[in-house]
């Protein structure tokens, strides 16, 4: 594969999960130690999301302190309170006479129903994952993936588990670029190095093609989003909140290279982008867009090859190895 790194490559940056096996959801959340410069894009039709308008470069907020990325649909937004009530305990904010108000955006992914679809991401979870940030984590079944499966078009029994991966790249004069991905998508994933599927549709000949399924056995429209891909993308080159934005769109192409389809009317599509600017060096937008496509998809690759079977979805490697075991 072709994948690397972590998004906590980036000094500063820090990632806690809060993580149900069980039922089957649960919430994750990247921190920034220094305020960070924050953009996003959306390109799904469907998203769901807190906070989010103070990134746009109109916006008087000029950084936020972290992202909350939570399972649960609408009813995970809760999460992203507990992360405030913390951080605000740590005295981390914009402050306001004695008050002090963390800035944390969010957005969610549909896992209801997976397992249970009565358990959803709380306050309290949203505080434990904030807790317990470090540069060190989990990928695969854990945080906002636990719930998460991709390549949905002929059902969820022919599906394959997602989950949240992560990769990064440091660029020759040093500056570096990381991201977090929760792949939770309709349409199948793609090494877009080799074209190789390694997540689709599970037919007896394979993974199908998404893009093929999508145009010759279209799926009935289900009227509400049940797949999002969202994540985030951090860098210590500085930017403002247009370069931000700027980076949150290109994080967009990156699911465009991996994920097909992608954006579809029931996808929430949604990329964060964040900039510490603790690195000296001004880096080129096209050099950052460039970088951006490598980290996402590979994110995007890390997420399916690190996700295990759960609630009855196999993992891309487990479903490979029911296709090749010899019949009798």
């Amino acid at each position: 594969m072709n994948y690397s790194g972590s998004i906590t490559d980036v000094a500063g940056i820090t990632v806690g999960h809060h993580t149900d096996l069980v039922n089957g959801t649960g919430c994750t959340v990247i921190l920034s130690k220094q305020p960070a410069n924050a953009g996003m894009e959306v390109r799904g039709a469907a998203p769901g999301s807190r906070e989010t308008a103070l990134l746009d470069p109109l916006a008087s907020a000029q950084w936020v302190n972290g992202i909350t990325l939570t399972g649960g649909s609408a009813f995970g937004l809760d999460s992203p309170g507990g992360v405030v009530r913390y951080l605000e305990e740590q005295g981390v904010g914009v402050k306001f006479g004695r008050t002090c108000i963390p800035l944390i955006p969010a957005a969610v992914v549909f896992d209801l129903g997976f397992i249970n679809s009565k358990v959803r991401p709380t306050s309290e979870d949203g505080y434990s994952a904030a807790k317990n940030a470090s540069e060190y984590f989990a990928t695969g079944n854990v945080g906002a993936g636990t719930g998460s499966t991709v390549a949905k078009l002929l059902g969820g029994a022919a599906s394959i588990k997602g989950g949240v991966g992560t990769a990064s790249v440091r660029m020759p004069n040093g500056a570096t670029v990381g991201a977090l991905m929760v792949v939770n998508a309709i349409g199948g994933v793609v090494d877009p190095n080799t074209g190789e599927i390694v997540a689709g549709p599970q037919t007896p000949e394979g993974f199908a093609d998404s893009i093929d399924l999508m145009i010759e056995s279209p799926p009935k429209d289900r009227g509400f989003f049940r797949n999002t891909t969202i994540g985030v993308i951090a860098t210590d080159a500085p930017l403002d909140k247009i370069g931000a934005t700027r980076l949150a769109i290109a994080g967009q192409d990156g699911i465009a290279l991996a994920i097909r389809p992608s954006h579809t009317a029931n996808d929430g599509d949604t990329m964060f982008g964040l900039s510490t600017g603790t690195h000296p060096d001004i880096v080129p937008g096209d050099v950052l867009h460039a970088t951006t496509l490598k980290v996402v998809t590979g994110a995007i690759l890390n997420a399916i090859d690190s996700a295990e079977t759960l609630g009855g979805v196999l993992s891309a490697a487990d479903a490979k190895a029911v296709k090749n075991e010899p019949t009798t």
